[in-house]
């Protein structure tokens, strides 16, 4: 994808020692050079790292803003990282990473509040005038 997408050719992947990432023929058809950490040392990994805690603190923002349940923790992932990948950042010299990628600002009109109030109808059968015709949702 980075090829055929960007026109960009991976050269170097890090990872740690974790077999989803063993994949030396395709590596080696590709000349990509596969590095990896030692076992056992997420320090070694410190960039990743940071990276995971913090799309994982904006996520928990999210959620504790919306109050959703912790079984939907991958909504708030996707939106995190959406999020970050639009805002300028410290560790590119404030740029926006989904500039530096597509070469275009990024459409930021399409940002909503997640986990706004919202209000669902009720079923119309068994319901007098009386009852509420909708609950509300988040």
């Amino acid at each position: 994808m980075c090829k055929t997408q960007f026109g960009k050719c991976i050269k170097i992947i890090k990872t740690d020692n974790e077999c989803e990432f063993s994949c030396k023929e395709f590596y080696d058809n590709f000349g990509i050079v596969h590095q990896t950490s030692c076992i056992e040392t997420p320090q070694q990994n410190s960039m990743v790292e940071r990276k995971h805690q913090h799309i994982l603190n904006v996520a928990r923002n999210i959620m504790f803003h919306s109050n959703m349940p912790k079984q939907l923790w991958s909504y708030p992932i996707c939106h995190a990282v959406l999020i970050i990948n639009r805002i300028p950042s410290v560790a590119m010299y404030f740029r926006i990473p989904y500039e530096l990628l597509y070469e275009q600002k990024p459409d930021l009109s399409v940002f909503k509040v997640f986990g706004c109030l919202c209000f669902a109808s009720t079923i119309t059968s068994n319901r007098n005038k009386f009852d509420t015709r909708s609950r509300k949702c988040i």
